[in-house]
């Protein structure tokens, strides 16, 4: 017997998207549940429209808390999990078949690539290979790994008012996370500048809140400072990354993070500094050390710039980024030995 999967979604004011998102997978699913938290539009009309089962929850700035409820009406075998402005496309159906059929009882949820589709490449960004969605009209995408599959009736439950996860739940309960080659299309963009802008302030609000619930957790203090980035505000970023570092300096790259707060205000000194302590603290990822190395190079420290990228690529062979940096080093020192 196929395993069975629920569709389960929350939204509010969401009648332009939330029928396309249901349209994308209706075809896979055997449930859908939408956890409606105060829409004045016609989002649950048009869920109901598409099968769904609508439940109103009242908002308690709270994703997770809302998350959870529609788990808890969920009475399939899988739980696949979509935002509004989110579709699957192409094979991405018969992928999530195809892991739920041969996924092992070890294995508790699987890690979907959600792309979001962004007009310019800003950080992080990748080009769109197309063909969905049409590259002339979104030309990039941030990817982030978020698992969006799992097991349902196991005890996992998201976690965190805002950028809500799932993973850490299925670790404690003994279960494996499993890479799935698939994609989530996610269009937050064509909500607009002005709601755009509102959602991110909004979110810096729900952080602020758990920053202040847990004031010694550097997830919080790091998102923070993230948001604030986003927003522009480059100095409370930096104080905010600063406190991560404070609480965690191992956590994720935050000095290199500092390391660039610094480099765009030219400040090259610092900046060379927080890519060295994040070299010292990440001796495994070839990041600082090509993000070093390049200031060097711009600043015309060949044999410095040289030094670093040996020492790289020694752990890193055949990086193609290294590599690249490490012959341009090569060329400029060569000329001058000749010259």
């Amino acid at each position: 017997m196929e395993p069975t999967i629920s569709l389960c979604m929350i939204a509010k004011d969401e009648e332009k998207s939330i029928g396309k998102a249901i349209d994308s997978v209706k075809d896979i699913v055997d449930e859908i549940i939408v956890v409606d938290t105060g829409s004045a539009d016609r989002t649950k009309e048009v869920a109901l429209a598409g099968g769904a089962k609508v439940i109103d929850v009242r908002w308690a700035d709270d994703f997770s808390a809302a998350r959870n409820e529609s788990l808890k009406s969920a009475t399939k075998d899988w739980i696949l999990v979509l935002d509004a402005d989110e579709v699957l496309a192409g094979d991405g159906c018969e992928k999530i078949k195809g892991a739920i059929s041969g996924a092992g009882g070890t294995v508790g949820g699987f890690a979907l690539e959600q792309r979001t589709y962004v007009a310019k490449a800003e950080e992080g960004a990748r080009k769109n290979p197309g063909p969905f969605p049409d590259p002339g009209e979104y030309p990039f995408f941030v990817p982030h790994s978020l698992v969006r599959l799992f097991r349902n009736r196991q005890g996992f439950s998201f976690r965190h008012r805002v950028h809500e996860l799932v993973e850490d739940s299925i670790r404690e309960n003994g279960k494996t996370i499993k890479a799935l080659g698939c994609a989530i299309h996610h269009f937050s963009a064509e909500r607009g500048k002005e709601s755009t802008e509102k959602k991110a302030a909004y979110y810096i609000s729900l952080i602020g809140k758990q920053a202040a619930e847990q004031p010694d957790n550097p997830r919080y203090a790091y998102q923070m400072a993230r948001a604030f980035l986003g927003q522009g505000n480059p100095e409370e970023a930096r104080r905010w990354f600063a406190k991560t570092a404070a609480l965690d300096s191992r956590y994720r790259l935050v000095h290199s993070e500092l390391a660039k707060i610094h480099l765009k205000k030219g400040e090259m000194g610092e900046a060379k500094e927080c890519f060295r302590k994040s070299m010292e603290l990440h001796p495994n990822n070839p990041s600082p050390a090509n993000n070093l190395a390049a200031i060097h190079l711009s600043m015309g420290e060949y044999a410095e710039a040289k030094r670093i990228l040996e020492e790289a690529l020694k752990k890193h062979p055949g990086h193609k980024i290294l590599e690249h940096h490490y012959q341009e080093a090569l060329r400029v020192l060569k000329q001058k030995v000749g010259a």
